[in-house]
């Protein structure tokens, strides 16, 4: 029976291709952060257009516009029950 072992691969082989894969993954990060960026602009501006009684049929306020486009919750989520009660006594 014989073994067979590969020789390692030089530095100069993995090089460009490593170096390759890092600006390659490198301009990927940038792009997911662009349009992340440019969909969150969007939902901003949509947000921004609609008028406060609008805002106030999704529960929202104007100055929670930024925070909701990013997905961030403010205030704790209240059970349609609830909000349904709480806006009957408004």
């Amino acid at each position: 029976m014989s073994t067979t072992f590969g020789t390692a691969a030089s530095a100069q082989e993995l090089g460009p291709s490593a170096w390759t894969r890092g600006i390659l993954a490198t301009a990927k990060r940038a792009w997911v952060t662009y349009m992340t960026w440019r969909i969150e602009r969007a939902a901003i501006n949509q947000l921004s257009a609609m008028s406060d009684r609008q805002l106030k049929d999704i529960g929202l306020t104007r100055s929670e516009i930024v925070a909701a486009a990013r997905g961030i919750t403010l205030r704790p989520l209240v059970p349609a029950k609830q909000a349904h009660q709480r806006r009957a006594l408004a």
